[in-house]
Order: C-alpha cells, then sequence, then structure tokens
C-alpha cells in the first residue's frame, strides 16, 4: 500500500518526500569577477523559466560572500575558482548556493542565498546549515569528479588544468 502524503511544509509546496523528479540544468557563462572564476549554472524547478535578473542579482549576491579570492600557487588558501548554482525553486524563493576550492583538494562553501518571488532579485541570506538539495548535490558531484580528473587526476600545467576544468559542465541542454 501506498504511504500517505505528508503536508506540504511550511516553507515550500514541495509536498515531503515526493518522488524524485529530474531538472533542467543549464550551464551558464563563466563569471570573472573580484579575482574570483565562478562556473556557473541554473537549474529550473518546474513551472520555472530561466530569469537573466535573477541570475545576475545572484552574483553579486555570491561574491559578497566569498572571502578574498587566493591564486592557483598558493596552497594555504583558496585557489579563487569555485562555481554557483542558481535554483529557480519552487513556490517560495531562487537560492544560490555557491563554492569554491582550495588547499588543493577541499571543497569550501559559503552558505546560502535566497531571493523570495515577491523580489526575486534580491538575495538575502538562506539558510546556513544547508549545503544543497539533491539537483544541487548533482552539479556538486560532477564538479567535485571534474576537478579531481582534469585538475588533480593529471600531468602538465595547473593553468592548463583549470582551463580544461572551467570548460567542462554538467547540463542536460
Amino acid at each position: 500500500a501506498r504511504r500517505p502524503r505528508a503536508p506540504p511544509n511550511r516553507d515550500h509546496t514541495v509536498t515531503h518526500l515526493d518522488p524524485f523528479r529530474p531538472r533542467r540544468t543549464l550551464a551558464l557563462p563563466l563569471a570573472e569577477r573580484d579575482g574570483w572564476r565562478l562556473k556557473r549554472y541554473a537549474i529550473l524547478s518546474d513551472g520555472r523559466s530561466y530569469d537573466v535578473a535573477v541570475a545576475e542579482a545572484a552574483l553579486p549576491a555570491a561574491l559578497a560572500r566569498l572571502p578574498a579570492a587566493g591564486t592557483l600557487d598558493d596552497p594555504r588558501g583558496n585557489h579563487g575558482i569555485g562555481f554557483q548554482i542558481i535554483h529557480f525553486a519552487e513556490q517560495v524563493s531562487a537560492v544560490s548556493p555557491v563554492f569554491y576550492w582550495q588547499w588543493g583538494s577541499v571543497l569550501s562553501n559559503t552558505h546560502q542565498a535566497r531571493a523570495e518571488w515577491a523580489s526575486p532579485t534580491e538575495f538575502g541570506d538562506g539558510f546556513r546549515e544547508i549545503i544543497g538539495c539533491l539537483w544541487e548535490l548533482q552539479v556538486v558531484a560532477f564538479e567535485t569528479d571534474a576537478w579531481q580528473r582534469l585538475v588533480l587526476g593529471r600531468d602538465g600545467s595547473p593553468q592548463e588544468a583549470v582551463v580544461d576544468y572551467l570548460e567542462a559542465h554538467l547540463s542536460d541542454t
């Protein structure tokens, strides 16, 4: 017998334990600002379309949460390389987690940025304890594999490896 569904979470309209369905993922252009090189993605929930204004507003919100950009040659700090996800979520908000590489093999993150759909270009703080939802974690898994394979898993110039990493994207389009 099928289990009854729990009532919707008060913060969003996704019903608790709905069956997982893939969401459209778009690779966005690389952002190079304030010393950071950020790969960017958009994830579109059912009924949501990509909105350039929301994506553009998410970038300064990400940069404001990141530490000062380091360099690839710095073994003690961040490398100024990371990725941002702009998730055009269900009814309540757009969320935007940001991740960055440091110490060669460590993936760090800032707390997520969140914009309510009533004012979708005004990103404030989201939840600190959230790393990401399953759709966002698919991007994290791809990026982690790409970093390991393309930057840490081969011989040659680290700068060339980073170029290859920055050109590799998860996308279903």
